[in-house]
Formats: C-alpha cells, sequence, structure tokens
C-alpha cells in the first residue's frame, strides 16, 4: 500500500503514520458520520459499522483516504463476511465487483 510516496507493508505501520497526517485525513471522513460521536468513530476505524458507512457514502477522495488507513484486506473481509447484511444490494454489488476485478 503507498500512501504519499511511502510503502507500508502491512495496516499496522500505517496506523503508526505522523499523528498531524492521520488526523488530517481522517477530518476528509468527517462528514460521513454527522450523527455519530467522532472520537468513537475514529477509535474503531475497522467495525464494520465504519467500513460499511464508508462503503455507502464516501466519495472517490473519502473512499482514498479511508482505504490508505485499513488496507484493501479490511474490505474485502467485510465484504465476505457482514457486506451483503450492511450494505444496500447496489452499494454490495458494486464493491464486491471492484474488489474482483482489483484482485485479478
Amino acid at each position: 500500500m503507498n500512501t504519499l510516496g511511502k510503502t507500508f507493508e502491512n495496516k499496522k505501520e500505517v496506523i503508526k503514520m505522523k499523528p498531524q497526517l492521520r488526523k488530517r485525513n481522517l477530518r476528509k471522513l468527517k462528514p460521513l458520520f454527522w450523527d455519530y460521536d467522532w472520537n468513537s468513530v475514529e477509535n474503531n476505524l475497522e467495525s464494520p459499522f465504519v467500513i460499511a458507512r464508508v462503503l455507502e457514502l464516501a466519495n472517490p477522495e473519502q473512499f482514498r483516504v479511508y482505504s490508505s488507513l485499513v488496507g484493501d484486506n479490511e474490505f474485502k473481509n467485510f465484504l465476505k463476511e457482514k457486506g451483503q447484511k450492511l450494505l444496500s444490494k447496489r452499494a454490495y454489488n458494486y464493491w464486491k465487483l471492484y474488489y474482483e476485478k482489483k484482485i485479478k
């Protein structure tokens, strides 16, 4: 995964990125969670709820920011395990196709 020219081997390294950069990037996601406590969202970035909200509502820039923080594997696991229950049928089918093509 590549974030601002630096290659990270796994998501734990991404989470350890400079706090200022991480906070600035996360601010782009805040409008998606207007109805929730932002601190709670920040502390649970990998929860199925947060992933579902991003996949349903995010614009391309917000999606890129979020995927750079949690990684593609998190999305793939979510789609396999909970995506069909938590996403609209349209969103689920779109993201399932998106990640199938990305794998090939």
